[in-house]
């Protein structure tokens, strides 16, 4: 026996490890060649392998050998982690407050150093680590005190207490725990198809979503085009028309002034020939007389060469008849489409305000889009109307701070602050105001802006984060001619233009904050909070353009 206990003190870890997962053996089996492994390890080698091999010595067999179990192993193995697994019964650690979990099959808190020894790598349940229970139970110094359990007075019994709950039967703690826990697991696989299932319907509407988007994207970038070649062609016809119009009266009035020219020259003649016959009939009488041809017909003298027919210019209309017709027809057939005359038309204002999507605006997103909804009236919102102001410990150095703490301006230089723990190393501050109960709102400009950050953040925020980019924060932005919400550093696409007033609700009651386009009024985003302390407005400048800023607008709050 002394032999024996030698011969199991020297043996070492590696001594019972597969050299296939350097793992203890589970379910030892030994190869023709008198190598172990573990069965399954020897199954997946050959699995994935072509040759039927040992992976130690190489030797190469026929057909794969019949697998049984090393039965004088796997006892060895058993006995060493049975001993192994009591080491932990005089552990000062294991007895007290450095015990971290329970085995619950074998009764016993266990502390770091002895976890190891009940993990359960053999699949056959022979050690089951739960965590400890916090609170007494009357059998909890017992021996075996978590044999039984009475699910009436809900505790664990030893068997020597057992008796004592006759009205109420015990049940064996272990086999309860396991028929639970498999019912719990059957819950959770149904749970876990269920939310499989979900996310794959959430994920083919987001997918169609996008789709459409995409082919209402094309088809307005065809329809801007179409409508623009339809308004440079009827621009075209219109020129062409116009100038139509002015070649006739521009040749109009050439040949009327044709002829009114040869015409006042056969006038002048004639009038000479009068003026010459009434001289000569009043001075020079004798001349008269001696006039052979004064008694025959009188003639006018012959027009010249480069006179034309005294006849006047009359205008043709028909020449430019079939110019009129053409835009009569060309007017009715856009005047003739039922489709889109019985569309709603708003007004070209609040088309160009509210509806037209930019092209930032309008590409697809892999999250979640915004979609936007009619908001309250805006006394529903100046109910909850609050004062804020800019907080000068924690406005950064870049900005300059109003004297009244409602503005915040990109400075040209960096402004000389007293050092802060709250001071912001970017373009941000916060309000001074934190809130963490009630319904709180207020508005902030961003007329003078061409990038900025509204929102709201906790009081944990560090000094380098930025606001949206984080757990901490929720906020809307506009950069880049694209306006967008967002959240530990997710973005949700907007399709609203740029507001010049942002409007913030923030719901601590319900642990929700909405952000508002006032221009017009405009749901752009409401997310759902999770926070323990207080939360504070929140803005953010961006470009560092010199004289962008954000300015908090005074609001009175109003009845319900």
């Amino acid at each position: 026996m002394e032999e024996d206990r030698q011969l199991v003190l020297r043996l070492q870890s590696q001594d019972l490890q597969c050299s296939i997962c350097f793992n203890h053996y589970v379910l030892p089996c030994t190869l023709p060649c008198g190598h172990t492994f573990c069965k399954c390890c020897i199954d997946k080698h050959w699995t994935e392998n072509a040759k039927c091999n040992c992976p130690i010595c190489q030797r190469i067999f026929k057909e794969r050998p019949e697998l049984n179990k090393n039965t004088v192993l796997a006892d060895l193995l058993d006995s060493l982690q049975t001993q192994d697994s009591r080491a932990h019964e005089h552990c000062p650690a294991c007895n007290g407050p450095g015990a971290q979990r329970l085995c619950l099959p074998c009764g016993a808190p266990l502390c770091g150093d002895h976890l190891g020894l009940h993990q359960d790598h053999t699949g056959r349940h022979r050690h089951l680590l739960v965590d400890l229970i916090t609170t007494p139970w009357p059998c909890r110094q017992h021996e075996g005190g978590l044999e039984y359990f009475c699910v009436s007075h809900s505790a664990p019994l030893c068997a020597a207490c057992a008796p004592q709950h006759e009205e109420c039967p015990p049940v064996n703690l272990l086999e309860l725990y396991r028929r639970k826990r498999d019912n719990y697991e059957k819950k959770i696989n149904h749970l876990d198809q269920s939310i499989t299932s979900k996310e794959a319907v959430i994920s083919s509407q987001k997918s169609a979503y996008r789709e459409i988007q995409i082919v209402i994207c094309d088809i307005k970038d065809s329809l801007t085009r179409d409508f623009r070649e339809m308004r440079d062609y009827v621009e075209k016809q219109e020129r062409a028309a116009f100038w139509r119009m002015k070649q006739e009266q521009d040749g109009a009035e050439r040949e009327a002034s044709r002829l009114v020219q040869g015409l006042m020259a056969e006038l002048d003649a004639m009038k000479r020939m009068r003026a010459e016959l009434a001289e000569q009939l009043e001075h020079d009488w004798i001349s008269m007389l001696k006039d052979v041809g004064s008694e025959e017909t009188f003639t006018l003298p012959p027009p010249s060469s480069s006179s034309v027919s005294p006849r006047p210019y009359t205008f043709d209309e028909n020449r430019v008849v079939d110019t009129t017709d053409a835009v009569t027809k060309m007017k009715r057939s856009l005047l003739s489409h039922a489709l889109l005359e019985d569309s709603p038309c708003p007004p070209k204002k609040v088309l160009e305000d509210s509806l037209l999507l930019s092209p930032a605006s309008a590409q697809p997103c892999e999250q979640q889009i915004s979609v936007s909804l009619p908001v309250k009236p805006p006394s529903r919102l100046l109910q909850w109307a609050t004062v804020v102001s800019f907080d000068p410990d924690s406005v950064s150095c870049r900005l300059s701070l109003s004297s009244d703490l409602k503005k915040v301006t990109v400075a040209d230089k960096h402004c000389s602050y007293p050092k802060k723990e709250r001071r912001f190393t970017g373009c941000q501050a916060l309000c001074s105001q934190g809130f963490s109960a009630g319904s709180m709102y207020w508005e902030v400009s961003t007329a003078d802006s061409d990038g900025w950050a509204i929102g709201v953040a906790a009081a944990e925020i560090a000094k380098h984060q930025q606001l949206g980019d984080n757990d901490l924060s929720w906020c809307v932005k506009w950069n880049k001619e694209h306006l967008s919400a967002w959240h530990k550093n997710e973005e949700t696409p907007s399709l609203l233009p740029r507001p010049s007033m942002v409007g913030v609700l923030l719901n601590c009651t319900e642990k929700t904050v909405s952000f508002y386009s006032l221009s017009p009024e405009l749901l752009i985003h409401t997310y759902n909070l999770h926070f323990q302390t207080q939360l504070f407005p929140a803005v953010w400048l961006y470009g560092l353009k010199k004289g962008s800023s954000l300015t908090i607008q005074a609001i009175q709050r109003t009845d319900a």
